[in-house]
Parts: C-alpha cells; sequence; structure tokens
C-alpha cells in the first residue's frame, strides 16, 4: 500500500495562492478596471468564490458519509451561473465572503476523513479528491492573480 503525504503542505500552498489574491483584489484590484477576456475584477472575485462554496459543501458532504456532489452541467456554465448569481453584491462584499469561505474550506478539508477518495464528480466524469482541489485552488488562484496583474500591466 502507497502511503500519501500528509495535505498540510497541499493546505500551506492553497492558503498562500488564496492570501497573495486576497491582497491583489482589496488593493491594486479594487480599483483597477481591467478585464480578462470577458470578466474584470468582481467577476473574478465571484467565480473563485463559487468555487470556494462548491468545495465546502462537497467537504461537509464528505465528513458526513454522504455522497459526493455530481455537477449537470459543464465547468464553462457553471463559471458563468457563478458570476451570475453574485452579480447584486459588491467587490468589497464578495472578498468579505471569500475571506469567510477560505476559512470555511481549510476547516472543512481537514475534515474531510479521506482526502484522496472523490469529493466531487464533473459534468465530464473526473472525480477530485480534496487533495487534487487543493492542488486546483492553489494554481487556479495563482493563475487569475497573474492574469490580473498582466492586464494591469
Amino acid at each position: 500500500m502507497v502511503e500519501r503525504s500528509p495535505i498540510g503542505p497541499l493546505l500551506e500552498r492553497a492558503d498562500q495562492a488564496v492570501a497573495a489574491t486576497l491582497e491583489y483584489l482589496e488593493g491594486p484590484g479594487a480599483t483597477a478596471n481591467i478585464r480578462v477576456d470577458r470578466w474584470g475584477v468582481r467577476e473574478i472575485a465571484a467565480h473563485l468564490l463559487h468555487w470556494h462554496q462548491v468545495t465546502i459543501d462537497a467537504a461537509l458532504a464528505a465528513a458526513r458519509s454522504q455522497p459526493p456532489p455530481r455537477f449537470t452541467a459543464p465547468v464553462d456554465e457553471l463559471n458563468e451561473e457563478a458570476v451570475a448569481r453574485y452579480a447584486g453584491l459588491s467587490l468589497t462584499q464578495i472578498l468579505r465572503q471569500l475571506k469567510e469561505a477560505h476559512h470555511n474550506l481549510v476547516q472543512a478539508i481537514k475534515d474531510v476523513p479521506d482526502p484522496d477518495a472523490p469529493l466531487m464528480y464533473r459534468y465530464d466524469g473526473t472525480a477530485p479528491s480534496a487533495r487534487d482541489r487543493l492542488g486546483t485552488i492553489a494554481h487556479h488562484w495563482s493563475n487569475h492573480l497573474e492574469e490580473l496583474r498582466k492586464a494591469a500591466g
């Protein structure tokens, strides 16, 4: 049996990426009138909030021994729905929720009994684990931060 490494280093990487991105969104990003493709800073923050919430819900389900959630639509469609869901909120409100969501996500992931078990099932059939989601969060948030900085010049 292959023993997997603890999730602590993955949590730390995700936490660092989230902290750096939030720092940018609260600082230069808060007043930047930039777009990355079709999304501005607020839409990107809403998108990040949505996926944190999805991950929290999935981790809480796993901690309660409930089956992993299944997505019924492709990721791009879910992203558009997420941005629309938070359309009435200001960037400040979204960032406040993001901070709370990140705190909740860290705790929920720590409570997942098996970080290598499927945490959710995507529309395309892939099934990321808690370990996978942490890696994705670190990578995805860092990519969005890089795109925002590049768009700002």
